[in-house]
């Protein structure tokens, strides 16, 4: 006897092609309370009375298995599917069975069936008895309709006399349902159309190939799929767009297995989309294949999959796990490759050759749709992967091709640029080295140039006596920003150049020590000339900064000799600002009424012991000073007072009266002299005119061009000098932030320090501790994970470098920044630890912010960077550089990088914030959103997206 009314459990959505996914069957069970009643009343048997409920597309017609291995008989079943979100009572509905015509149909009235919300039943031709149903059969109509057409007829369920939904079907293999499309919704619409049906390929049982009461699989070449499965649940598929797929590499010729077994290809994702349907092949439009699958198969932005001609590791040359497979041959001399969806191409590539034992590989700079249209862009792999064949099957390349620019562009880190070309007054000969001592004068001439306009380097002509003997030939931009002072030298190389560390290209002819010349000129051009009588050995002839012009440079009395060592000992500033002529040389000073040479400091005789950024008891612009301890007996005159290394601010008179000093004396610079308004300072040596930043600063003291002690902070506290710790006292240990600490003893009117006297005893600097609003607590330290670097300025084009320069972390955790190391790497390998932050005040900063290091705080002259970055005080070099953050001499997080864009940070996807994806450089693109003064980057904001 039957039950009035069955009650079908929602079924698995488990892929196609799991037995444990598609041989689940619904149990029974008597839950009502959600049944939606839609057919009821009058006897079952007169004809399917339906009292409502039920209307089109409530149900769909999704599998029919019409010819089963053997006899039919007992075995023919179809699917039904119920698209409503709730229980369906389907008591009364008929089942209809016909030619292909609708002639000859047979008919059945479902006595009691119920069909939960999004889930299938069968119905098969067996005896509706629970003990003779087979368990993928929910109902059985007997034998009222016959025996289903194998090769073509149609199906239909109605409720009252009306279609509720019918369809045609074609012949299936022996044994194997044919279903509607898998990677559809079933639609009672959609499956009218025979071309989005297809035979099943899941293996349910021994007799049949097919999914009762599951999702079908899915079809190829019926179209995209619409739907997938994740997590159990059906969504919509995240299609692929044009320029989120990239074909990055590709094998047509391995070596350590046959062409057959280990030929594969590699596909770039650059947006987080489901693979499902994407076909490819080797001709557009034309597909050999198609990424298949219920579940959805999705890929996150940034990763590489590989498809292979097989996926055993021990014969496809050492592959593992490739995404999906293929069967046709790349081609070794000629071949090509195509990506789709739908209509679409996605993506297509063509080759004209491949090397034996080495996979093509993508250049890293070119991951685009478009970049890899032009095969010059691909070049043999380097890397070694599985058996020994070289490619990075799924990860991201790492062969750097050469790669030719077009006409009159260059490279400058993200995609070629045209040349920005030299005009007359754009471009100034500043400084030049023709007698070298530390090397030869083939190994160590060089020359200066400074911009006054960004422009490129590259095509600049060099010569003598009206020739062109040398034109800068690079790939790479080598791009000048205002006030840039870039070098070009005889050698490259500073283990041979005489430790020149700065140069941008390289010369071949020679700078004559006497009565020379030499020309800088673009396009047949000239743009500067300058000529010179005689050189000193060891010395470089460099240009007063005053006379930056290259009309001005014609005449050799604005040229004097230089005087700051460098590198291996030679005297120059190359790279840096020149120091003005006249302020170099020691002169001579007024002794009491005689006149006598002055004694100059040299390097470890200044040392900045003391500083006040923040008064309260009077303003910043009266009351702000610094405080010097001197080691030697020598005279303060032409010593520079400054915030930057090489451009000081203010200058102490180089004549005069001999400003004398003795060991051990401790000398006080001040805004003001005048104790009334200065805060009651004792006497000072000298004032300056710049401001000292509270939030973060650098204080520098220098000679000649050459610093000679510096200084840098990340905050102060109001009323209180930093004072330097006495038994550290040298210009090495001051570079630590960590051994200063707030002042404590009151002077003048009230604020407190040590001006002109040895300071506080700050008991260990860095003990731990920190103050927080008055409250001594512990410093929390930065861990792994905490920072991610983000964003990285290296070459700003509105500014010069020593401004505009900043990074930026993004904070993942509540922190201190308190003994945070800065290091720069050297080619991604050595590191150096440049500076310590330190702080007595706490320098907190909150999940989810961004830290902001900037090398001037001031908004005005570092290109309109945000208020509240802390200083740092080393450069960002453009090329072959890295930065590193950690905490006791251990790496929180690094990044390198091979060039820079100009005029824009170097900026991370918000999508790869930590320590592990920012080390890809997939992951980072040139900044698109602008900032202060033009540049682009989003410092102390969010990042753009890259891709």
């Amino acid at each position: 006897m039957h039950e009035r009314h069955r009650r079908l459990r929602p079924r698995t959505n488990d892929a196609p092609g799991s037995a444990q996914g598609t041989a689940a069957t619904g149990t029974l069970g008597v839950t009502l309370a959600m049944v939606l009643c839609a057919c009821h009343g009058g006897d079952p048997n007169r004809g399917g009375e339906c009292a409502g409920g039920i209307v089109p597309g409530d149900l769909v017609i999704t599998e029919i298995f019409a010819n089963p291995a053997g006899t039919d008989k007992g075995q023919e079943w179809f699917e039904i599917y119920n698209a409503r979100e709730v229980a369906v009572d389907v008591s009364g509905l008929v089942l209809r069975s016909a030619k292909d015509d609708g002639g000859s149909p047979k008919e059945h009235v479902v006595t009691a069936l119920t069909i939960e919300g999004k889930s299938w039943a069968v119905v098969g031709g067996v005896i509706e008895d629970p003990a003779i149903r087979p368990d993928h059969v929910d109902y059985g109509y007997g034998d009222d309709l016959g025996d289903l057409r194998n090769t073509a007829g149609s199906l239909a369920v109605l409720c009252g006399g009306n279609p509720i939904d019918e369809v045609l079907y074609d012949g299936a293999s022996d044994a194997t349902s044919r279903g509607f499309d898998g990677g559809r919704s079933p639609d009672a619409s959609g499956n009218d159309d025979l071309t989005l049906w297809c035979d099943a390929t899941t293996m349910f049982s021994a007799d049949i190939v097919g999914t009762p009461g599951a999702r079908n699989d899915v079809c190829v070449g019926s179209g995209v799929p619409t739907t997938c499965v994740q997590d159990g649940s059906e969504r919509d598929v995240v299609a692929p767009g044009l320029g989120d797929l990239v074909l990055s590499e590709f094998h047509a010729d391995p070596s350590a297995v046959g062409d057959d077994d280990g030929e594969w290809f590699e596909i770039y994702v650059g947006k987080t989309v489901d693979l499902n349907g994407v076909s490819f092949g080797k001709v557009a439009g034309e597909p050999l294949g198609t990424i298949n699958g219920s579940e959805c198969i999705s890929i996150t932005a940034g990763s590489y999959v590989v498809l292979a001609r097989g996926d055993d590791p021990a014969t496809n040359g050492g592959l593992e796990s490739p995404l999906g497979l293929f069967d046709f041959s790349l081609g070794t001399s000629t071949g090509s490759l195509f990506l789709g969806y739908g209509d679409d191409v996605l993506d297509e590539i063509a080759w004209t050759g491949s090397d034996p034992g080495a996979a093509s590989s993508l250049d890293p700079d070119f991951v685009t749709a478009a970049g890899n249209d032009d095969p010059t862009h691909f070049c043999a792999a380097i890397t070694p992967y599985g058996a020994g064949d070289l490619g990075t099957p799924g990860a991201a390349n790492d062969a750097q091709c050469e790669i030719a620019p077009p006409e009159g562009q260059c490279w400058d880190g993200t995609a070629f640029v045209d040349v920005i070309a030299p005009g007359v007054g754009d471009l100034v000969i500043t400084e030049f080295s023709a007698n070298p001592s530390a090397v030869d004068d083939t190994a160590g001439e060089w020359i200066e140039i400074t911009a006054t306009a960004p422009v490129h380097l590259n095509g600049l002509e060099l010569g003598r006596d009206g020739a062109v003997a040398t034109t800068i030939d690079t790939a790479d931009c080598i791009l000048a920003g205002v006030g840039d002072a870039l070098v070009i030298a005889r050698e490259i190389d500073p283990l041979v150049n005489g430790g020149l560390s700065t140069a941008v290209a390289s010369f071949d002819f020679s700078l004559v020590n006497s009565d020379g010349n030499l020309f800088i000129g673009y396009a047949g051009a000239v743009l500067d000339e300058i000529t010179w009588p005689s050189s000193t050995a060891g010395a470089a002839t460099a240009l007063d900064p005053s006379f930056l012009d290259p009309a001005d440079n014609d005449d050799p009395a604005n040229w004097c000799t230089a005087s700051t060592p460098y590198g291996d000992g030679d005297l120059g500033s190359p790279g840096e600002t020149n120091p003005a002529c006249g302020t170099v040389n020691p002169g001579t000073c007024n002794d009491g009424g005689t006149d006598r040479t002055a004694v100059p400091p040299t390097a470890g005789q200044l040392v900045i012991t003391e500083f006040m950024p923040d008064p309260s008891a009077v303003s910043d612009a009266n009351g702000e000073w610094f405080e010097v301890l001197v080691l030697a007996d020598v005279d303060l005159n032409g010593v520079e007072l400054g915030t930057e290394v090489g451009n000081p601010d203010t200058t102490l008179p180089v004549g005069g009266d001999c400003i004398a000093v003795t060991a051990g004396t401790r000398v006080v610079f001040a805004r003001s002299d005048d104790m009334a308004t200065n805060g009651g300072l004792p006497a000072v040596a000298g004032t300056f005119g710049f401001g000292l930043a509270n939030g973060g600063g650098a204080l520098v003291v220098g000679y000649g061009g050459e610093a000679l002690d510096v200084v840098t902070w990340s905050g102060s506290t109001p009323g209180a000098a930093s004072s330097l710790d006495p038994d550290l006292e040298n210009p090495t240990d001051n570079d630590d932030q960590g051994s200063f600490c707030a002042a404590t003893a009151v002077y003048g009117d009230g604020d407190r320090g040590t001006p002109g006297a040895i300071g506080d005893d700050c008991g260990g600097g860095g003990s731990g501790m920190c103050n927080d609003g008055g409250n001594m607590r512990a410093i929390v330290m930065a861990g792994p994970g905490d920072l991610v670097i983000s964003e990285v300025m290296a070459n700003p084009a509105a500014v010069a470098d020593a401004n505009g320069e900043y990074f930026e972390l993004a904070v993942l955790a509540n922190i201190d920044l308190n003994g945070l190391e800065l290091s720069t790497t050297d080619d991604g390998v050595a590191t150096t630890l440049q500076q310590t932050l330190a702080s007595p005040n706490c320098l907190s900063v909150a999940a989810g912010s961004r830290a902001l290091f900037v090398r001037d705080a001031t908004m005005a002259t570092n290109g309109g960077l945000p208020d509240g970055g802390l200083v740092f005080g080393f450069g960002l070099v453009n090329s072959n550089d890295g930065l590193a953050v950690g905490v006791a001499g251990t790496i929180i997080d690094a990044v390198t990088w091979a060039t820079v864009p100009s005029g824009a940070s170097r900026n991370l996807d918000e999508g790869a914030l930590d320590a592990a994806a920012n080390d890809l450089d997939a992951n980072w693109c040139a900044a698109s959103s602008s900032y202060g003064a033009g540049d682009h980057g989003t410092p102390m904001a969010t990042n753009d997206a890259c891709g």
